[in-house]
């Protein structure tokens, strides 16, 4: 298994930043956040100057992109701004671009994700759809029946394992999921009770544990996984938010190879 590296691990970066710190920790790839939720798109989405800097640094450096987001599901979504988004991630090699969902009425956010994944298709990529409990798409379940109602076949699911758990899920509702709606996997570890409800997305964004760290079932979890899914390790650990990105990608990086080291075969 080859895990890549989520932005949040290291504090969400710049993108040089970020490329350099997964170069210098041995990481192959890179999820990049071109668009955070409530922020302005990355100068890199409009720069087309700078979009080719990065790609060299990208070939320089053997660093790939995964993914790039976040498109947030609203109606008040600037499709400027996901094409540019788009253009760009496809400009980088990503495979798929992350979505999440902040609209409650389900039918106009299936409108809404199924334009997302017409113009995706154009550019290329893959449309990755992300619950999270403090969403409009709060379960597996949820953001399942978003992709249904969406009908294409560029939707799938982002599974983070913190998410899975946090919303009540656990390895047998990924043994039930119908393999081919997943598209990559988000892997991290976190205390086995949840925080109050109002504190799970300050867990979320900086309080979770590198993998083997924590009491989730991770094991059980990537048993229940096909093999060869794309993963990246998206675990922002408080006790090393001071650090520097490259030193936090060091740490996250001995912390994901001494739990790889302890897995079965199969999953490793």
């Amino acid at each position: 298994m080859q895990l890549g590296l989520a932005p949040l691990t290291v504090g969400r970066p710049e993108p040089g930043v970020l490329v350099d710190a997964a170069a210098s920790a041995g990481f192959p790839a890179v999820g990049m956040t071109l668009w955070a939720p409530g922020a302005a798109p990355s100068t890199v989405c409009a720069d087309r100057g700078a979009c080719r800097r990065l790609r060299g640094q990208l070939q320089t450096s053997g660093v790939a992109v995964t993914d790039v987001g976040v498109v947030v599901l609203s109606p008040e979504l600037d499709r400027q701004a996901l094409a540019r988004l788009l253009e760009t991630g496809a400009a980088l090699g990503a495979g798929r671009v992350i979505v999440m969902n902040q609209d409650a009425v389900a039918a106009r956010a299936a409108a809404e994700l199924a334009a997302v994944c017409t113009a995706a298709e154009a550019a290329g990529l893959d449309v990755a759809v992300e619950f999270m409990p403090y969403t409009a798409s709060r379960t597996l379940e949820d953001a399942v029946a978003l992709i249904v109602a969406a009908a294409s076949e560029r939707a799938g699911l982002m599974l983070d394992v913190l998410h899975l758990f946090r919303s009540g899920g656990s390895a047998v509702t990924v043994r039930g999921l119908d393999p081919r709606l997943l598209r990559a996997v988000q892997l991290c570890d976190a205390r086995r009770v949840a925080p109050p409800p109002e504190l799970l997305r300050a867990e979320s964004l900086g309080d979770r544990r590198y993998p083997g760290e924590g009491q989730l079932p991770l094991v059980e979890v990537l048993a229940a996984l096909p093999a060869g899914l794309p993963m990246t390790l998206e675990a922002p650990v408080a006790r090393d938010a001071r650090l520097a990105p490259a030193a936090r990608a060091a740490s996250a990086a001995a912390a994901a190879g001494r739990f790889l080291a302890r897995l079965p075969p199969r999953d490793r």
